[in-house]
């Protein structure tokens, strides 16, 4: 017979004065991939689920199969739902995220930016987009090529425009998932933007080998 504290546990969380104003909208975005941290907008519903972490990852498991996770540091966490390395348990179908492989790339060279040649500097997106147009050229028929596939185009119709709209087209991506902030033409990347080194462990540990290939 199940422990009834179990049973209970599932749905504490409905008893939170938060829940009528804040779970509806939550778990529609957790479903669609986006990660919450204390920042902005988003702190109210962080701390919401730091309020009743327990009883939302027991919800969580036991109606979809998918396990509510907290990442990063305490000062500097997020949580977001786990579907790496398994199903999407329950959650329908309509809710299935998946990252084009051109923003996927994009991320990486971000990655390489700031966290391995440490260009603190960049703090826009026009800096960004010039910085990978200039820095990172030997990269564009790599990008091209990966953009072509996208649109269904050939890669010798695309120019650095290309690269600008897919810069930004990516950030736009990582803000609707909770990895970076982006207003207007500033952007700064959140916590969350360390799940890209997560999930694509592997290619960030040989990211230089990585980017080569697009050479």
């Amino acid at each position: 017979m199940e422990d009834e504290h179990t049973k209970d546990i599932r749905v504490q969380f409905l008893d939170h004065p938060d829940t009528e104003e804040l779970f509806a909208s939550l778990d529609y975005m957790l479903k669609d991939g986006v990660h919450f941290q204390r920042e902005g907008s988003q702190a109210r519903y962080y701390n919401y689920i730091y309020s009743n972490v327990d009883s939302l990852k027991a919800y969580y498991q036991f109606l979809f199969n998918v396990e509510l996770t907290f990442g990063g540091t305490e000062t500097r966490g997020y949580y977001y739902l786990d579907f790496i390395g398994n199903t999407r348990g329950q959650i329908d179908a309509g809710h299935r995220y998946h990252m084009k492989s051109e923003h996927v790339i994009i991320g990486f060279i971000i990655y390489k930016i700031f966290f391995i040649d440490n260009q603190i500097d960049v703090a826009s997106v026009e800096d960004l987009q010039k910085k990978i147009r200039t820095d990172y050229e030997d990269l564009k028929p790599g990008i091209y090529r990966l953009i072509a596939k996208s649109r269904n185009t050939n890669p010798g119709n695309l120019n650095d425009d290309a690269i600008d709209s897919t810069v930004e087209s990516a950030l736009r991506e990582f803000k609707k998932i909770g990895w970076v902030t982006l207003k207007d033409d500033e952007f700064d990347l959140l916590p969350a933007f360390d799940r890209l080194i997560a999930i694509h462990e592997d290619h960030i540990n040989n990211i230089d080998e990585t980017l080569n290939e697009l050479k």
